[in-house]
């Protein structure tokens, strides 16, 4: 059945061309009615208010962008103060959704040839198109040109890109914030500025391409003789204002909307969002990963776009939603996370755990799976609250949010990346919303597609997987138990222990890192792990940072598990056997990573004489207080979520660790600074709980034992 939607359009600008206006798209009617503001948020809110149950969204035009510069957000005032309005029908203004199709467009142009940016562009107003300036200025350096010191501050001088080119953008945001937007405009006003104009003109001379916006351009007014004989790139579509640009001579007129929704004449990006959210029956502001999947079908486009979208913009409400979510903890006595983490369930055991599921004990276990899938649909949630992390070094404290994606590692592997991305992206927003400075990455959500790189280029805040201290707290416990077990000797001369250490799972993030650090202190080891080249590759790496060590490999761990004194395991093999547990040596120490864990507690029970530990977990410092099961006896977390927390204490913000290769001086780095903050190892962890001193010395006269027979 045909539907009809009414959209009030409003714009912010002025009342040239209000219009009414009618289309069909994807078998609905749209009807519009196009008003003005003439730059007056009074204005804007009464319309709001006046219309709100009569229309069924409300296309908000001509307003200020949200500009994102050196990870900071500059949103005007004016803005804030007409997106807060209370409507229960959305709010549309294109944000994400604009930057987004323009870049699409933009690449297919330049592919094509219409567009050819090393014969010069110009950016009159940069920072309200951040990301096509950014795009070309990473490709054609030499070939960019920017006049918002004149736009913005009067100022004659026409700039390529320079190292104080940041400095100079803040200033002119922050005034240009400051001021109405009415009084930023027209330009060419004061004496100084009409002087400047034929300057301005002149400098541009050379420049094929003029990049700026009908309705940023008509707020020029007569300062417009740079535009003379160029092809002027916008990205707006209405007869009225191209005739009206078409009287400053330019050379062509090159519009990035996307011919594909140009149903009708009058379109804008802000009332194609109206369209689109009510055609997908969306009522709440879509996010960037979302605007993506709905219109970007190439590929390989989409992963050009995301490096100059996904952390561009904020969402519409970002500011709105960070003053309610403050608001939110204080009514509820909850401080305000300084980080935040993100855990899934490990097995199907793990969903038991979660208040009110317990009678999944008692559902038969040919359900276990379908359960799994269906509960993998559920969105993520917040987990829980970590409390009072308190550095030993600088009395720092902090305090930690923990989502949970409702989902098994057997059910990730088996899913699509991009659905996971979007999933762990929505965290990742909501946590920067609710005042996260970071967030960390557990178990198999640091696996997922590249190991984090596309999700930390997607966030707002960033991100890491934990993997260094991971690698840390798994060699410090090794360490630990291998000293306890007294089964190994140092070569005196060389410094090297006289064994053989095999690590499984080698090429991957954790598994590499421990592989290149046992190479120093072992005289042999052995590199297990599925693909034969990346093997080979490695051994030639770890051969040339340590000639002193033998290094074998082999897919096959059973071939030289018998000759292992230390294992290192570190794979995602949740649905088979790595090695055989009989094969191990008596007395091997091995150290499992992996989560799900590679052993198992029949495997302990068949090997009395070999111990097998779970990979090093941490206490954090302070009286820690966690409302929430990880799994873990008492305030014991994993070391990836302890590697978050030992950043934000630091005040270190950044993707500190993130794909496949862990720097091995991030690994020493990051152990320093857990030192430092007070940050300690666990007690042994086992398959039936604490490992004792006394069962580490049963272990050692057992072994010794079965190596007499």
């Amino acid at each position: 059945m045909k539907r009809t939607y009414r959209i009030a359009e409003i714009s912010f600008g002025r009342p040239h061309w209000d219009a009414a206006y009618e289309f069909d798209f994807a078998g609905d009617h749209y009807e519009v009615q196009r008003f003005s503001a003439n730059f007056s948020v009074d204005a804007v809110v009464r319309l709001i208010e006046t219309l709100r149950n009569q229309v069924d969204a409300f296309a908000l035009t001509s307003l200020p962008p949200v500009i994102k510069l050196d990870q900071k957000s500059y949103v005007h005032r004016q803005y804030l103060e007409i997106m807060a309005t209370p409507s229960p029908v959305p709010l549309c203004d294109g944000t994400g959704l604009r930057e987004i199709a323009n870049i699409n467009s933009l690449v297919k142009h330049i592919e094509s040839g219409v567009i050819q940016p090393e014969r010069g562009t110009f950016f009159p107003t940069a920072v309200l198109c951040t990301e096509l300036e950014e795009y070309i200025r990473h490709r054609y350096r030499k070939s960019v040109y920017i006049g918002d010191a004149y736009s913005l501050l009067g100022l004659p001088w026409m700039i390529q890109p320079f190292p104080g080119l940041m400095t100079l953008s803040k200033l002119a945001l922050n005034v240009a914030n400051i001021k109405d937007m009415k009084r930023n405009t027209p330009l060419a006003q004061t004496k100084m500025q009409k002087i400047s104009r034929s300057s301005l003109a002149a400098q541009v001379e050379n420049v094929q391409y003029v990049f700026c916006d009908l309705p940023m351009l008509l707020l020029f007014d007569q300062a417009t003789d740079f535009v003379r004989g160029k092809d002027l790139v916008i990205w707006s579509a209405h007869p009225a204002m191209e005739e009206e640009a078409k009287k400053y001579s330019p050379r062509s007129i090159i519009n990035l909307f996307p011919e594909n929704y140009r149903v009708h004449p009058y379109m804008n990006y802000s009332v194609l969002d109206a369209m689109l959210r009510l055609s997908h029956k969306r009522t709440a502001a879509l996010s960037i990963e979302e605007w993506e999947q709905l219109i970007t079908e190439d590929v390989e486009i989409r992963q050009v776009a995301r490096k100059y979208v996904m952390t561009r913009n904020s969402s519409t409400q970002t500011k709105i939603s960070q003053g309610f979510n403050a608001v939110r903890n204080k009514v509820f006595s909850q401080p305000e996370p300084d980080f935040a983490f993100v855990i899934h369930a490990l097995s199907h055991n793990d969903f038991m755990h979660v208040p009110g599921l317990g009678v999944l004990k008692h559902m038969p276990k040919t359900w276990n799976d379908p359960f799994d899938r269906m509960a993998a649909k559920a969105p993520p949630f917040v987990y829980g609250h970590i409390k009072h992390i308190i550095s030993e070094s600088n009395g720092k404290e902090i305090n930690g949010i923990i989502y949970a994606l409702p989902a098994t590692p057997k059910v990730l592997k088996n899913s699509d990346p991009e659905v996971i991305y979007r999933k762990i992206e929505s965290i990742c927003y909501d946590a920067a919303n609710r005042g996260a400075k970071m967030i960390g990455l557990g178990a198999y959500t640091k696996i997922v597609g590249d190991q984090g790189i596309t999700i930390n280029q997607n966030s707002p805040i960033p991100v890491t997987t934990g993997n260094s201290l991971s690698a840390s707290a798994t060699l410090w416990a090794l360490a630990d138990v291998v000293q306890k077990m007294r089964l190994l000797k140092q070569d005196p001369n060389t410094g090297y222990v006289d064994g053989m250490a095999m690590v499984i799972g080698a090429t991957g993030s954790i598994g590499k890192v421990s592989a290149k650090l046992l190479s120093m202190i072992f005289k042999r080891l052995c590199l297990v792990a599925p693909r034969l080249n990346r093997l080979e590759e490695l051994r030639q790496e770890i051969q040339q940072m340590s000639p002193n060590c033998e290094v074998t490999i082999t897919t096959d761990a059973n071939e030289l598990a018998a000759d292992a004194d230390v294992l290192v395991t570190a794979t995602s093999a949740f649905d088979h056997k790595i090695v055989d547990v009989m094969r191990l040596k008596p007395g091997a120490v091995v150290c499992d990573c992996s989560r799900p864990l590679d052993f198992d507690i029949e495997d302990a029970k068949q090997r009395p004489d070999v111990l097998i530990i779970e990979s090093g977990e941490v206490v954090l410092p302070g009286p820690v207080e966690m409302n929430f099961d990880m799994g873990l006896p008492g305030n014991t977390v994993y070391a990836c979520l302890a590697e978050t927390a030992l950043l934000t204490l630091e005040g270190q913000y950044e993707p500190f660790t993130m794909g496949r290769d862990i720097e091995w001086h991030k690994v020493k780095q990051i152990y320093q600074m857990a030192k430092r903050h007070g940050v300690k190892l666990a007690a042994i962890q086992g398959h039936t709980g604490i490992i004792t001193d006394k069962e580490i010395e049963l272990t050692r006269e057992l072994a010794l034992s079965k190596r007499k027979k």
